[in-house]
């Protein structure tokens, strides 16, 4: 006897929250299948993403900064920098206007390790949401407008 009932009413085939995690899972999977390659997780490539794209306009990268702009918590970021540092990729040195934070930047080898990966993730992003045609900018809003 089946006694789960959802208060909304809403079956497996229109659960918004099951479809977007079953959605999530599939593309998560490809691209943590990709990263293995090249000895990274998904989370420590968001990182190091995530400072190569705060260089582009930032003299100095603190773990905050990571942080706001990945959106992974802080305790996180520094666990994943730690292990980033490490395998050689990321490399802190003292900030020079705050004495409480480092100033993280991506080594040689980090710099290179992210120019091998950032395409193959892009190329893992073009193919799964090529299924959404020429719906892709609505979906990027509509994915804005849940993020706010």
């Amino acid at each position: 006897m089946n006694n789960f009932k959802s208060f909304t009413k809403k079956t497996v085939d229109n659960s918004t929250g099951l479809l977007f995690m079953q959605v999530y899972n599939r593309w998560h999977t490809q691209v943590k299948n990709e990263l293995k390659e090249y000895e990274i997780t998904h989370p420590q490539f968001v990182v190091m993403a995530s400072i190569g794209y705060l260089l582009q306009t930032e003299k100095e990268i603190t773990q905050i900064m990571i942080s706001t702009i990945s959106e992974i918590d802080v305790m996180s970021v520094s666990q994943i920098l730690k292990l980033l540092e490490k395998k050689g990729l990321v490399i802190k040195k003292a900030h020079t206007s705050d004495t409480r934070a480092n100033a993280i930047s991506l080594t040689t080898y980090g710099s290179d390790k992210l120019k091998e990966t950032l395409p193959v993730v892009e190329s893992v992003d073009t193919l799964f949401f090529s299924k959404l045609n020429n719906s892709e900018e609505d979906f990027i809003n509509l994915l804005k407008k849940l993020n706010d």
